[in-house]
């Protein structure tokens, strides 16, 4: 009887391991805090799109790895990537309210930005508690 009991303790304790395992994989690991400081308003309306990519420079074909649309200037957008690669921050306005980020690439003109610094994209490699501030303009613009 006393090893049905050590038996049933190790699987209690593989179990509560396991669940550990899959709460750490789930937990969000990669907060970004977005601004825009461009022309027009941040609402419900007029989202703040943040995209994360594998490279740094998305083309029209890129796919995303992860994307989170932000309704307040300001806002944060919370991530669970399941990944431990670098990932890039991008950052779309929807001036004109339509679009979704999920029918393919924004329209032409679009105010776009990747996270970067003295201008070169930036790396983000996610993480328990990683958080990245960013803003951006309307002075770089989509063009396919």
């Amino acid at each position: 009887m006393s090893s049905m009991k050590t038996l049933g303790c190790g699987l209690g304790v593989l179990l509560m391991l396991a669940a550990a395992s899959v709460a750490a994989q789930t937990a969000p690991n990669l907060t970004v805090t977005v601004s825009y400081k461009g022309k027009g308003p941040v609402d419900e309306a007029h989202d703040i799109l943040v995209f994360l990519f594998d490279h740094p420079e998305p083309t029209a074909s890129s796919n995303p790895v992860g994307l989170y649309t932000v309704s307040k200037n300001g806002g944060t957008a919370t991530f669970t990537v399941p990944r431990e690669d670098p990932v890039f921050i991008v950052m779309v306005y929807d001036a004109n309210g339509d679009y979704d980020g999920r029918s393919g690439p924004p329209p032409p003109g679009t105010p776009i930005a990747t996270y970067s610094r003295a201008g070169k994209p930036v790396p983000v490699t996610p993480g328990p508690g990683v958080k990245v501030t960013a803003s951006f303009d309307d002075s770089k613009r989509w063009n396919p």
